[in-house]
């Protein structure tokens, strides 16, 4: 290979070095080009977050957690400590003229506390005049979410952990379970994370599914991923979103 040849070869190796470096730190990533309306920052539970988050997506996933004693939504995922943001504060933040649809991960929600819950959100929502059908509440317990869709909010049935991971037996018993649910609870959609997304794809082709990769796409099911942004059954896919400040 002549001097030029090597020149030119170790420029090429360079600018593809910087392009992946780049890529790496940006909020849009060279992989979901095409399919940023359907996707959204993962885990966005402090306000320093949020202010950055907003700037580049229109999807924001955050974690709740329903306080019964003292009546508030508390914006936190155990078992991290509290940081005593309630959602009424977290969403009063947001610019009325910027409301991204948000997705609420309440990891306490059941069907026992499910309208205690429903009027505190529906009072936190009202006071922010945030439209419920851009707000998706999401729980492992299915049985909490029929009063949330009827109210008007978008509901999900976060399913459990680690399908693709199961053996044959495990995973038709599950599967098995899902498809009651949802015979059950028509009206509910289904969320996993997207390592799981061929085992959806295939048993609940039709449903609307709600997905998540986590760290970096290209290293992390990047197939699914891909295979999730392309399928219009996929309504949103979350992405880590590394912001410079905040939770």
């Amino acid at each position: 290979m002549t001097r030029g040849k090597l020149k030119y070869l170790g420029f090429g190796i360079l600018t593809l070095f910087l392009i992946g470096v780049v890529n790496h730190y940006a909020t849009c990533k060279l992989e979901l080009l095409g399919h940023y309306s359907k996707i959204g920052a993962h885990r966005v539970n402090s306000i320093e977050k949020l202010n950055l988050a907003v700037k580049h997506f229109e999807i924001i996933e955050l974690d709740l957690e329903y306080d019964e004693v003292n009546k508030v939504m508390d914006v936190n995922h155990p078992p991290a400590t509290s940081i005593n943001l309630s959602l009424e504060n977290y969403t009063s933040l947001i610019d009325s003229n910027q409301q991204p649809f948000l997705w609420l991960d309440i990891k306490n929600l059941t069907k026992n506390n499910s309208n205690e819950i429903l009027n505190r959100l529906s009072e936190v929502f009202k006071r922010s005049n945030y439209p419920l059908n851009e707000v998706l509440i999401e729980t492992q317990n299915p049985e909490a979410l029929p009063v949330f869709a009827k109210a008007g909010f978008k509901t999900s049935y976060y399913l459990p952990y680690g399908l693709c991971k199961m053996d044959d037996d495990e995973l038709s018993k599950t599967v098995t379970g899902i498809k009651e649910v949802l015979n059950n609870h028509p009206n509910i959609a289904i969320s996993s994370d997207v390592q799981d997304y061929e085992i959806l794809a295939k048993f609940f082709p039709r449903i609307t599914k709600y997905t998540w990769t986590t760290g970096s796409v290209f290293r992390n099911h990047f197939i699914q991923t891909q295979k999730a942004l392309r399928d219009p059954n996929v309504a949103i896919v979350l992405v880590t979103y590394k912001a410079p400040s905040g939770k």
